[in-house]
């Protein structure tokens, strides 16, 4: 539903002429009246008719007992009435030419039992209407540059560059609380409530596209459509800021899988790759959000990492500069010209390193003569940390710092730590648009908040094609014959046709039903071998004895294999054997994991890590939605804790880097392509300087 009326824009909403409240109450203490009195003491310029179907007037404006008796044009109206009220007010809305709706009430499917029914029968009707429903059961919607609240919530808040989104209308009217005392300043301030038509993705698209809006900030709980939401927000991230932060890690991530893949991934991790495939930026605390936020919407993206720190305590700038490579960013070396310069108008005991300590009697011509020798070249970022010591005068110091950086091309943060003394300071450079935090480590989590999405908006896309070609003919014929599989578990011998096909290696292998014939292929493939159960019943082959490794000859291979098999007669008498994978040893590298998985909202999504039978003990991975290219499965291994050791360490030799980050690419064309896959891993890939080599697989067929 929301595809299809995507393009039918917001306008309504943002910027009506007249707005009609029906359920609108003369006791401002009620839902309905307190829409109206906002609308009132927001001097809302455009019309304003209360719909009372027992009042004359109320609070001052004369009132209609249907929104059919107004005369004139109906841009938008508010709904604040039963929820069994509602449809057939809409309906009217609709009859009268209404554009647009939001609908405060509540009652529908959070209630359950009848909320679920009347909720679906809302989103039916609402398919075929014309006007777009924000709503129901929502706090409302804000526009502080049209002089608009449609909420509940009391007072206007500040007009500024974010464009606020919550599923929450509870932390919605916190934060709206919050911001009031911290002047934080809105584009928008929007509760989309249930989203039985205008949804998140609505929003971003329009956001997009508004002058108002510097930075787009969305508290997320849920996505109905992840592929229209990825579209809106690479639309949304491409024209300006996007952060977001999205509950539910723990819960979406505990869901029951057949694969390390599924057990490590989860909808978080295809969410995680969605956000950076776009351009956007995740943090992990509302308070977070918001600070990288502010940042975003008052001072310039950074073009690099590089951080200079300026102090008047030296305790602070160290605590800085842990923050700072806790967080990627990197004190900036100074300029040897900088530092004659500071060090001109400095006391002998200042540091003039960085952080620059202007020790504690620094007044604001010290901070003044500081930040002029400093100049916005020699740093990427800057922080500014203040404590009250004795003669510290916090006002004069913001006012100082706020002239002699209102022109710098790079973003100014402070932190003035402390209490009453510091509070004039603080309103000085927050009045400046310049943030101020009251501790140093959040400054500079905020700063590289804003260092990590000016390099994902501005990252080039990998354009290096993948070198493996795909044998189409081969792959065909491996989905016609998986076509007619009884069984929707798969494993290495069933999966090696199709990853040969993708160019995928893998060991040389031969199915055994006796320990003879597991002789005679091991003859066949040659020395030394491995031997493992093959059982749809049985993933981990290892914990249950099913696996014997390098066998060196044909009595060793016989013994392996009935041992084997009455291992598996004692530990799982109720799994199905159906005979021995016979294989030939892999060389010596480092053992990955190459999955992938069907996201049921984003799809494919391909990942990489650490493998063998630790890989949930390292945990250790990266993930991309699919396809990726060679490029960006470098960058995927680069993300790895232990990447280094892909290059050789004491001796080692380097792994074939290049011909791992084809596999990969291959790898994610392999999911994208063959859509009955519903997961699939290698396990382990061994990767070494001679290129890759599947060991072992398995796969979960969609049902």
């Amino acid at each position: 539903q929301g595809g299809r009326r995507a393009m039918k824009g917001l306008d309504p909403l943002l910027a009506p002429d007249t707005v009609a409240v029906i359920g609108a109450s003369r006791n401002p203490l009620k839902v309905g009246g307190s829409v109206i009195a906002n609308l009132r003491s927001g001097k809302f310029c455009g019309r304003i008719v209360p719909v009372n179907a027992r009042a004359e007037s109320v609070q001052g404006f004369a009132a209609v007992k249907s929104v059919l008796e107004i005369e004139g044009a109906v841009d938008l109206a508010v709904i604040a009435i039963p929820a069994e009220a509602v449809l057939p007010a809409l309906r009217e809305c609709a009859a009268r030419g209404v554009k647009a709706a939001v609908v405060i009430s509540a009652g529908f499917r959070e209630a359950g039992g009848e909320g679920f029914r009347r909720e679906a029968e809302l989103r039916e009707w609402l398919r075929g209407q014309p006007l777009r429903v924000l709503g129901p059961n929502c706090l409302g919607w804000i526009r502080p540059a049209s002089q608009l609240n449609l909420t509940f919530a009391p007072g206007m808040p500040e007009r500024g560059g974010i464009a606020f989104v919550s599923h929450s209308g509870a932390l919605a009217v916190a934060i709206l609380d919050w911001a009031r005392d911290r002047r934080v300043g809105f584009s928008l301030f929007a509760s989309l409530g249930n989203q039985a038509d205008i949804c998140e993705s609505d929003v971003l698209e329009a956001m997009a596209d508004d002058a108002e809006t510097k930075v787009i900030a969305c508290y997320l709980e849920g996505l109905a459509d992840g592929r229209r939401f990825l579209s809106a927000l690479r639309h949304a991230a491409a024209a300006k800021p996007v952060v977001l932060l999205k509950a539910g890690r723990s819960a979406e991530g505990a869901r029951a899988v057949s694969s390390h893949t599924g057990a490590l991934a989860g909808s978080d991790r295809a969410f995680d790759a969605a956000v950076h495939e776009t351009g956007a930026v995740r943090v992990d605390t509302v308070e977070e959000l918001f600070d990288v936020s502010r940042g975003l919407a008052t001072q310039p993206l950074p073009c690099g990492r590089r951080l200079a720190v300026m102090t008047n305590g030296g305790g602070l700038g160290i605590v800085s500069a842990d923050a700072a490579r806790a967080s990627g960013l990197e004190m900036a070396t100074l300029p040897e010209t900088v530092i004659r310069q500071l060090a001109e108008g400095l006391p002998e005991n200042a540091a003039v390193g960085n952080p620059i300590d202007l020790i504690g009697d620094a007044d604001a011509r010290r901070y003044g003569h500081a930040l002029h020798a400093l100049g916005p070249a020699s740093a990427d970022l800057l922080l500014v940390l203040l404590s009250p010591q004795a003669t510290t005068d916090a006002a004069s110091v913001a006012r100082t710092v706020a002239a002699a950086t209102r022109h710098w091309p790079i973003p100014v943060v402070a932190a003035l730590v402390g209490g009453a003394r510091v509070v004039p300071g603080v309103r000085t450079l927050e009045e400046a648009g310049i943030p101020c935090f009251q501790f140093p480590e959040r400054a500079v989590k905020a700063l590289a908040g804003m260092a990590h999405i000016s390099e994902h908006r501005h990252r080039q896309v990998p354009r290096e094609q993948c070198a493996t070609a795909i044998d189409a003919a081969a792959a065909k014929a491996w989905r016609r014959t998986v076509a007619g599989a009884t069984s929707r578990q798969l494993g290495l011998a069933d999966l090696a046709p199709l990853l040969s096909a993708y160019g995928l290696s893998v060991a040389p292998i031969g199915r055994a039903r006796s320990p003879e014939e597991a002789v005679t292929i091991a003859e066949r493939i040659g020395f030394p071998v491995a031997l493992k159960v093959l059982s749809p019943q049985i993933s981990h082959k290892s914990d249950v004895g099913g696996v014997v490794l390098s066998l060196r000859d044909l009595a060793s291979v016989h013994h392996g294999a009935r041992t084997i098999l009455e291992r598996i007669a004692a530990a799982r008498p109720d799994a199905t054997v159906d005979g021995i994978l016979v294989q030939a040893m892999a060389p010596a590298g480092k053992e990955l994991l190459l999955g992938g998985l069907r996201d049921p909202q984003f799809g494919p999504l391909v990942m990489v890590g650490w493998g063998g039978i630790y890989v949930e003990v390292l945990a250790d991975t990266a993930a991309r939605l699919a396809p990726v290219w060679p490029d960006e499965a470098r960058t995927m291994l680069s993300e790895l804790k232990l990447a280094p050791l892909l290059h050789g360490m004491r001796g080692e030799p380097p792994v074939d880097v290049s011909a791992l980050a084809n596999a990969i690419s291959s790898f994610s064309r392999l999911l994208v392509d063959v859509s009955e896959l519903e997961e699939i891993e290698v396990n382990p890939l061994v990767a070494g300087p001679g290129g890759v080599l599947g060991v072992d697989a398995r796969a979960r067929l969609t049902t």
